[in-house]
Order: structure tokens, then sequence, then C-alpha cells
């Protein structure tokens, strides 16, 4: 056994040197701001001489319609988003993955788009497609005799938030299947399973740890999606980050802490349910190997 050799003096002061160097510029970056936002969402008024604790906006946020109306909106629209990316990122990313359509490469590089696009651009864009005035409308009308329209209605905001968080699921799953062995595939269907019997016993199981990783990015995503959602969107339809927004205009800067807060925590929540759901399965898998 080779014998473990201890760091000299100057790289063990190099080394903590280094150390406190990265957790500083970590806690003024990440840290810093974050744990500030909690503290100003437990005191009355941030800007007096003397800051008395308090809970008064998180009673506020619970019990006013108005402010946890947007709160659970919020949540029900990124569920939602979550189940349609878990069905539209599987199919977009297995099909480009394993190049099962014509212009399989330009597909997967398209699917960043929205990265790159300002989100207000993307929320104009949905107004301009399917708005009384674009296309669908258009078609609608040609096909029907009345022009459909969703604008200010609850189906364009998911649609904003689909467009928004569809990349992080087709990364996410691309990225399982590119490490998956297909030979365990084929091993399993020349023995003569089924296509179903393999995509459930074999690519699903293996695939699992993706989805739950695309799905905590598309939920904490969704619920902090604010450009494109406050161009699509009126006063009636308000998520959570609009009256994060309309709050700290008014120089509430304490009630919107407390909201974001609770923003945090929704999707720390999601996070470690899902997790937990990942480690609990494999287990199960390695009980049952």
């Amino acid at each position: 056994m080779a014998e473990t050799k201890s760091l000299s003096p100057a790289r063990t002061t190099s080394r903590v040197a280094l150390s406190i160097f990265i957790w500083l510029l970590f806690g003024i970056v990440v840290l810093g701001p974050l744990l500030t936002i909690v503290i100003i969402s437990f005191v009355s008024n941030v800007f007096a001489d003397n800051w008395q604790p308090t809970l008064q906006w998180y009673q506020r946020i619970l019990t006013e319609p108005a402010l946890n109306g947007p709160l659970l909106r919020s949540l029900e629209i990124a569920v939602v988003v979550v189940v349609v990316q878990l069905l539209i990122g599987f199919v977009v990313a297995f099909a480009t993955v394993r190049n099962k359509i014509i212009g399989s490469r330009s597909l997967d590089a398209m699917s960043n788009i929205t990265i790159a696009l300002p989100s207000v651009v993307v929320g104009l864009a949905l107004l301009a497609f399917y708005g009384g005035a674009g296309p669908i409308a258009a078609f609608s009308e040609l096909a029907f005799g009345d022009p459909l329209s969703i604008t200010w209605t609850l189906w364009i905001v998911i649609l904003a938030h689909v467009l928004e968080t569809f990349p992080y699921m087709v990364r996410a799953i691309s990225s399982g299947l590119v490490k998956l062995n297909p030979q365990l595939e084929s091993a399993a269907r020349s023995l003569g399973a089924s296509n179903s019997t393999v995509f459930l016993t074999i690519t699903l199981p293996q695939l699992r740890s993706s989805l739950v990783g695309g799905a905590v990015l598309v939920f904490a995503r969704s619920i902090a999606e604010f450009g494109a959602t406050i161009v699509v969107v009126s006063a009636v339809l308000r998520t959570a980050p609009i009256v994060i927004y309309v709050n700290a205009e008014a120089g509430s800067l304490e009630l919107s802490s407390a909201y974001s807060v609770l923003l945090m925590l929704m999707s720390l929540i999601a996070y470690f349910i899902l997790s937990r759901g990942v480690l609990e399965g494999e287990k199960r898998a390695m009980a049952r190997a």
C-alpha cells in the first residue's frame, strides 16, 4: 500500500487561501443575495433604522387570494409543463439521438434556439402566431368559419412556458440516451421481447435520472419564467414572478422577498422529492438484481 504523502506547509497555505477565495466568491455572487432576500422577508420595514422581525408578509401571502392565487397558478402551470415536456422532450430527443428522422442533427441544434432568444421575444412571437391576426386564427377561420385565438388565456401561458423550457428537457434526455448502451435493447429484442417491453424494462429505467433531472430543471424554470409570461398575459392571469415584480416596483421589497422565498422552497421541495424517488428506484433495482 502506498503511503499517503502529507501536504507541504506551502501547499497547505495555498490550498487554504484558494478555499477562502472560492467560498468568498461563491458567497458574494450566489449565497449573499439569496440570504439577504430570506432575511428581508422576515423584516417589517427594511428601510427602518431598527429592523423588527415579523411574519406578516408570509401571513398575507397565505391568506389573501390576490397573493396566493398567482402562487398556486404558477405551481399548476409548472406541473402541467413538466408533464407536457416529458412527452414532447422524450419524442424529440429519441428521434434526434437515434437518427429516426431526416434532419435529426438540424432539429437537435434548433431545439436550443429559445435559450439564445430573450424571453420577451418568445412572448411576442406567441402573440403574433396565436393572436387574432396570426396564422392560427386565419387557418381556423378558413377551415371552420370562426377565428381561433388563445390570446389572454391560460393556454398561451402554458405554451410560453413550454417553449421556454423545451431545451432543458431535450438536453437532459439526450444526454441520457447517448450514454445508454443500445446493445442491451438489441439483446432483449433478439430474445423475443417486444418494443414496448424493451422500452419499459430497459430503456426507461436507465433514463430515470435524466428524466428527473430534466423535470427539475423544467419545473424550476417554469416557476421562475417572467419575460414571456408578462407579454402574453393580462392582469387577471398573473403568475408568481409577475406579483414579485409588481410589488417590488411598488416599493414593497419585504413582500416580494417573502414571495421569492416561497418560490425557492417550492423548487427545492420538488428537487428533493424527485431526487428521493430516483434513489429509491435505484435501490429497488439493485435489490432485484
